[in-house]
């Protein structure tokens, strides 16, 4: 598997996002994911999207000023409309057992996501990333549902 940004001037604002996408695209067919089928429409850089069980992941190669970033996340539950003290309190002790990962709310979506420059970052650690994103949220939509109330965005689509 090649390098995350192989051949690419890390030194300049023209970062070779292509090589990226490249490679996230092969990490992604290693998954099983077909590539083709998962791609997103983005206004600027790459994006795709695919299942993790009942999951959404969303996997973005994009450039924001002279810093390239690889963004994972996955919207797993709306928000209910009350006990949100609660939930959030749960969120927070959630993200101590984490690794390569964080929960985080916008708009009325939880999230569990990762953003990382992609600067110095090779393939093994991009799939980790991805990999364990996939799993956390996976593993947490339906327990969080159950417990806290609201809505399953993955079900939601």
């Amino acid at each position: 598997m090649m390098g995350f940004g192989a051949g690419a001037n890390r030194n300049t604002t023209n970062f070779r996002l292509e090589s990226y996408a490249a490679t996230v695209q092969q990490i992604l067919a290693s998954m099983n994911v077909n590539v083709q089928n998962a791609r997103l429409p983005t206004e600027e850089g790459y994006g795709w999207s695919f299942r993790e069980g009942s999951a959404i992941i969303e996997v973005y190669i994009i450039q924001q000023g002279d810093t390239g970033y690889l963004q994972v996340l996955s919207p797993i539950m709306h928000i209910p409309q009350s006990g949100l003290l609660p939930l959030y309190r749960r969120l927070l002790e959630l993200n101590l057992q984490l690794t390569s990962a964080a929960f985080g709310v916008f708009e009325d979506v939880v999230y569990v996501f990762n953003e990382r420059p992609l600067d110095g970052m090779d393939a093994m650690e991009g799939r980790s990333i991805i990999t364990l994103v996939a799993r956390y949220a996976d593993k947490h939509d339906d327990e969080l549902i159950a417990e806290f109330g609201g809505r399953s965005y993955a079900r939601a689509q």
